[in-house]
């Protein structure tokens, strides 16, 4: 049952998304096939239309979507306290998602909850969300409590081993990320510098996000509702 305040929410919407990747644990690299499913109300300022917080709802879950349909596919989920697994993820040309322990799905569940709410700004109320790997019998159900995620605030607190781009973790961030950028030992260049070649994956979002609504502005043609727009995956570009 989800609530808002006292307030119980007696409907709400369900988003279901099947992602693969590889689980590395101990040096073990463990192909997985997931299961997400989210919990979502749309939610607006009192006195706004209906019509209104219905419209950026749906912009809202689109963008949700869309961070995942970039990210999770072929996702290495790694430990980045583990050394020799962190060595083995980078190893590969696949997105990675940087876990601050164990990456059991009950860390995972914690992780994408927190993401998709900061994603979803003050549109959409994450509620409970459920998560099932192949590679155990388990499923995983998760919600957060009014004290908070059980996961570091900083960066600092989850990944001392280098100094990094940004300090609060991917986890917390609105952006199209899932981990974090390191800076290399040996250089004098600036952030603004080594990083000047890395785009939001979400400017593409927002960018054709645009386009519609100006096209929409444009038109004489009666408003019909807006189609889920299909993005390029988005090619990550590492930093040695």
């Amino acid at each position: 049952m989800m609530k808002k305040g006292k307030q119980v929410i007696k409907s709400h919407m369900t988003l279901d998304y099947d992602f693969a990747g590889i689980r590395i644990q101990d040096g073990v690299m463990t192909p997985v096939d997931w299961n997400l499913s989210v919990n979502l109300v749309a939610v607006g300022k009192k006195g706004t239309p209906r019509e209104d917080i219905e419209k950026e709802a749906g912009l809202t879950y689109q963008k949700i979507y869309f961070w995942l349909d970039s990210n999770l596919h072929n996702i290495v989920v790694v430990d980045v306290n583990k050394v020799d697994d962190l060595y083995i993820a980078n190893l590969s040309s696949n997105l990675m998602m940087y876990c601050p322990r164990n990456p059991s799905d009950d860390t995972i569940i914690q992780l994408l909850h927190a993401k998709i709410w900061s994603l979803a700004s003050e549109c959409l109320i994450v509620g409970e969300i459920c998560l099932k790997g192949s590679d155990t019998s388990l499923q995983y159900t998760y919600d957060c409590p009014d004290e908070g995620y059980d996961l570091p605030d900083t960066v600092k607190e989850y990944y001392a081993d280098g100094n990094t781009r940004d300090e609060i973790p991917w986890w917390f961030r609105d952006d199209g990320f899932s981990f974090e950028f390191v800076r290399p030992d040996d250089t004098d260049l600036t952030d603004d510098e080594l990083f000047s070649e890395i785009v939001d994956p979400m400017a593409d979002f927002y960018a054709i996000l645009s386009q519609v609504t100006d096209d929409t502005e444009h038109t004489e043609e009666p408003k019909m509702p807006a189609k889920i727009v299909q993005v390029e995956k988005w090619t990550p570009k590492k930093v040695e």
